[in-house]
C-alpha cells in the first residue's frame, strides 16, 4: 500500500524566511533587527503581537497585523521564497511510490498554484490542500486518510494535526521552529535535513 504523505510547505519545502522578515522591517520601519535576530524570536514562539508590544510599544498591532495578511502573500514578497536544496529530487522520488499532498494555512490557492507552477513542484502533488482562512488542516487532511499516512511539518500545530488523526509525524528543525521547541510537541522523529524523510518512502 503507498503511503500518503502530507507536506506542510512555508518552512518545510520553501524557505520563507526572507518574505517575513522583509515585510516586518517595512511595516516597521524603525526596527533594527538584523535576520537573525528576528528570526530567532521567532523560531522560538514569539509572536509578532509580542515582539511589538515589547520592542514597538507605539504600533498598533490590529492595524500591522490587517497589512501583513494584505501583504505577505503578494506577488511582490512572494518572490523572496526559495525552495530547500534537494526538495525537487525528494518530491520526485517520494512520488514515485507514494501519494503526495500539499497542506498549508495559505490564504490564496490561486498564488500558492502559481508559486508552486514557478518552482516547478506541482506536478509531484495528488491534491493541494489550502486552508484560506476557511479551513483547519485537519479538515482539509481528513478525507484523503488511508491508514498509511505520515505528516511532515515544521510547526506544533502541523505535529498536533497528525497526532489527532492518527498519522506518523515527522518534524523538521530548519523551519520555523527550533528544535527545543519542537520536542514539547513528540513527533515521531526529528529531522535537521529533509532528505532523511526518503526513509519513508
Amino acid at each position: 500500500m503507498k503511503t500518503n504523505i502530507f507536506f506542510d510547505f512555508d518552512g518545510t519545502l520553501v524557505d520563507a524566511s526572507d518574505r517575513l522578515y522583509n515585510l516586518f522591517i517595512n511595516l516597521i520601519p524603525e526596527c533594527n533587527f538584523t535576520k537573525d535576530e528576528y528570526w530567532n524570536l521567532k523560531r522560538n514562539k514569539i509572536n509578532h503581537q509580542d515582539i511589538i508590544k515589547k520592542y514597538f510599544p507605539s504600533y498598533d498591532y490590529e492595524k500591522f497585523n490587517k497589512n501583513w495578511l494584505d501583504l505577505i502573500e503578494s506577488d511582490e514578497y512572494l518572490l523572496y521564497d526559495k525552495l530547500y536544496p534537494d526538495a525537487v529530487e525528494l518530491l520526485q522520488n517520494l512520488s514515485k511510490n507514494n501519494c503526495l499532498y500539499l497542506v498549508t494555512a495559505r490564504q490564496s490557492k490561486n498564488k500558492l498554484i502559481s508559486e508552486l507552477e514557478r518552482f516547478g513542484i506541482l506536478k509531484y502533488f495528488t491534491e493541494v490542500l489550502v486552508t484560506e482562512q476557511k479551513y483547519t488542516k485537519k479538515e482539509l487532511i481528513k478525507p484523503y486518510l488511508s491508514g498509511e499516512d505520515l505528516m511532515i511539518g515544521d510547526t506544533g500545530k502541523d505535529i498536533n494535526t497528525g497526532k489527532e488523526l492518527g498519522m506518523n509525524t515527522v518534524a523538521v528543525t530548519y523551519g520555523f521552529l527550533s528544535e527545543s521547541a519542537l520536542q514539547k510537541y513528540n513527533p515521531d522523529k526529528i529531522i535537521s535535513n529533509l532528505y532523511e524523510v526518503v526513509n519513508y518512502g
